[in-house]
C-alpha cells in the first residue's frame, strides 16, 4: 500500500462508512474500518498518524481488505495469550454491581477470578485497561479543582453522571481505596441497562430526554459537568444554547466505565460516605433485577426552598390568552423544538397552552398585529431579534416606567403585598443559583408595579412589552448575564425608593435597572442569532 491512496468501489465504501459508525460491532473492526477509509481518502501515512498506528499496519489493513473484504478486517484467532471477549469484560467489571463476599470490604482480583473462573492474570488485565491508575495527563476536570459527584441516572433515555466544584481545596493525595471502589460502581450502573460497547438498535436512547432529566433532578446551582453516553443530536445542542449552566461531555459508550472511574481523583473526599451509601443501592437496584437507577444528591434547604418558589410560579390564576400562548413558545425554545425564523406549529401551541386552536390562531394574530411574531400568509413566524427589536422595546419601557415611577413615588399608598412576594421570590432565586426563574420573576415583578402605578393604559403597554421580553429572552437564550445579585439590587432600590415618596431617586433607579436589562440582554443578541439555524423540531409544522 503506498501514498497515492486506495482505491474504493462505492458500495465497498457504503460497507465501511457502516461498520466505522457502528456501535454494535466489536471496536477494532470499527478502528480498521476508519484507517480503510482515511487510506482511500488521505493516504497511508496520514491514515496511520489520525489512527496513531505505523504506516506498515494502515497499508496491512488497506492489503487485508482489497484481498478479502471485511472479513480481512476481522481479528483472527490467534496462539499465545487469548484475547478477552466484550462478554468476559463485563462480567469482570459487573462485579462492582456486586456485594463483596463475606468479611471482605471490596472485590480483589483473586475473588473475582476465583467467583468466576477466569485467570487472575485475565482480570488483571480487565481492571488495568478500565480502571486505570490516575495519570494526570489524562485528568478530566482542573487539577486545581475539588469536584463534588451530584447526579447518577441510568434510563432508557441513557447514561448521566454530574460533578459539580466543592468548596473544599484539593489536598493531591490519592483518592481513597474506598472511593475508588463507590465510583466504579456508579461507573459500571450502565451495564443495568446496556451492554458494554453500546445500545442494541431496538433501545435506541434519546439525548434530549437525558438532558431534561438532568435539569429536572440535580438540585445543586451552576454550573454543572454532565457526562453522558449519547451523542448529541441538533434537538440535544438547541436545548443547551438555552441551559448555559450545563457543560456537557459526550463520552462513548466503550469508555464509559474509564471515564467515569477517573472522576474518582477529583472528588472530595468527604462524600465517601454518601458515595458508598449510593453505591449500595445500586448493588440492591442489581440484586433485584432491576434496569433503571437515578440518584442526585440531596440538599434540604435547597429542595423545600425551590419546591416553595415553584409552588408560587406556578400559581398564575387568571392568565390571560396571550401570556399563555407566549409561555408555550418559551417553553418550546427553552426544549429545542423552536427555532427563531421558522414556522410555529398551530398544535403544538394548543397543546402547551391548553388552548382550542381557534384560540391559538386568534392569540398569534393579536400577537402578530403587536409585532411580537411574523406573519407569512396563513403561517405565523417566530422572528429573529436584531440589536434594534431590544434597544427599541427598552426604550420604550423607560419611558413608560419614569411615568409608572413618578407616580408610585407619589402615592401615599402602600406598595402591595404582590409587590413584596416578588421581591422575595427574586432574593430567593439568587440564593438558590435559579437564573432562569430569576428573569421570569424580575418581569413579573416590574408588571406588578406597573399595575400598582394605577395607569391603566400605560400598565397594559407596559405588560404587553414584557411579553415581548419573555420572548426575546429564550430566543437570544435564558442567561443573558444579567447577574442574579443585580437583580435584586436593582429591584430593593426601587422598592425603596417607591416607600421614600422619592420621585427623582424612583426614576433614576428605573432608569438604572432598564440599562442594565438592555445591556445585558444587547450583549447576546448576535449568540442567539447563531444558534438560530434551518430546521426546527416538535412545535415546527406540526
Amino acid at each position: 500500500m503506498n501514498d497515492a491512496g486506495l482505491q474504493l468501489e462505492p458500495r465497498d465504501r457504503d460497507l465501511l462508512l457502516r461498520t466505522a459508525r457502528s456501535r454494535t460491532a466489536p471496536h477494532g473492526l470499527v478502528t480498521r474500518a476508519r484507517i480503510v477509509l482515511d487510506c482511500a481518502e488521505v493516504g497511508a501515512s496520514e491514515a496511520a498518524r489520525r489512527s496513531g498506528v505505523s504506516v506498515a499496519t494502515a497499508s496491512k489493513w488497506a492489503r487485508r481488505f482489497t484481498e478479502s473484504g471485511l472479513d480481512g478486517l476481522r481479528d483472527s484467532a490467534r496462539t499465545g495469550r487469548p484475547s478477552i471477549s466484550d462478554a468476559e469484560t463485563e462480567r469482570v467489571l459487573s462485579y462492582a454491581l456486586a456485594d463483596p463476599p463475606p468479611g471482605a470490604r471490596r472485590w480483589s482480583t483473586r475473588a473475582v477470578a476465583q467467583d468466576g473462573g477466569f485467570s487472575q492474570a485475565m482480570v488483571s488485565r480487565v481492571r488495568r485497561r478500565y480502571f486505570p491508575e490516575p495519570d494526570s495527563a489524562t485528568r478530566l476536570l482542573p487539577e486545581s479543582s475539588t469536584f463534588a459527584l451530584t447526579y447518577a441516572d441510568v434510563t432508557a433515555a441513557g447514561c448521566a453522571v454530574a460533578v459539580q466544584l466543592s468548596s473544599t481545596e484539593p489536598t493531591g493525595e490519592s483518592a481513597p481505596a474506598a472511593l475508588v471502589d463507590a465510583v466504579q460502581t456508579v461507573a459500571c450502573a450502565a451495564f443495568l441497562r446496556r451492554p458494554l460497547h453500546g445500545y442494541p438498535p431496538d433501545r435506541a436512547p434519546d439525548a434530549l430526554r437525558l438532558l431534561h432529566r438532568a435539569a429536572e433532578h440535580i438540585p445543586a446551582p451552576p454550573p454543572i459537568t454532565l457526562f453522558i453516553d449519547v451523542p448529541l443530536d441538533d434537538r440535544a445542542r438547541r436545548w443547551l444554547t438555552h441551559h448555559q449552566e450545563f457543560t456537557v461531555r459526550v463520552v462513548d459508550p466503550a469508555q464509559w466505565p474509564t471515564v467515569v472511574h477517573r472522576l474518582a481523583e477529583t472528588l472530595d473526599s468527604r462524600q465517601l460516605p454518601e458515595l458508598q451509601a449510593t453505591a449500595q443501592r445500586i448493588r440492591a437496584v442489581r440484586a433485584n433485577g432491576g434496569t433503571e437507577f437515578t440518584w442526585a444528591r440531596a440538599s434540604a434547604a435547597r429542595s423545600t426552598g425551590e419546591h416553595s418558589l415553584r409552588t408560587a410560579l406556578a400559581a398564575t390564576p387568571n392568565q390571560s390568552d396571550e401570556s399563555a400562548v407566549v409561555e408555550a413558545l418559551c417553553a418550546a425554545l427553552r426544549e429545542g423544538e423552536l427555532l427563531p425564523g421558522t414556522e410555529i406549529g398551530i398544535r403544538g401551541v394548543a397543546r402547551r397552552a391548553g388552548l382550542s386552536l381557534g384560540g391559538v390562531v386568534a392569540t398569534l394574530e393579536q400577537l402578530s398585529s403587536e409585532s411580537l411574531l411574523s406573519r407569512e400568509g396563513s403561517s405565523f413566524i417566530l422572528p429573529v431579534p436584531e440589536t434594534h427589536d431590544v434597544t427599541e422595546t427598552y426604550t420604550a419601557r423607560g419611558l413608560l416606567g419614569t411615568a409608572i415611577a413618578r407616580k408610585l413615588a407619589s402615592s401615599p399608598k402602600q406598595l402591595p403585598p404582590t409587590v413584596t412576594e416578588h421581591l422575595q421570590h427574586l432574593i430567593l432565586c439568587d440564593r438558590l443559583g435559579l437564573a432562569q426563574e430569576a428573569y421570569k420573576v424580575d418581569l413579573d415583578f416590574q408588571n406588578e408595579l406597573a399595575r400598582a402605578a394605577n395607569l391603566p393604559r400605560i400598565s397594559w403597554m407596559f405588560v404587553q412589552l414584557s411579553l415581548q421580553l419573555r420572548l426575546l429572552t429564550h430566543v437570544i437564550g435564558l442567561d443573558y448575564r444579567y447577574p442574579t445579585q443585580e437583580i435584586v439590587t436593582d429591584g430593593q432600590r426601587l422598592v425603596d425608593a417607591f416607600n421614600g415618596t422619592d420621585a427623582e431617586a424612583a426614576v433614576t433607579a428605573w432608569r438604572r435597572k432598564t440599562d442594565n436589562c438592555a445591556r445585558y440582554m444587547i450583549g447576546n443578541v448576535d449568540g442567539g442569532r447563531s444558534s438560530a439555524g434551518a430546521g426546527a423540531g416538535g412545535l415546527s409544522r406540526n
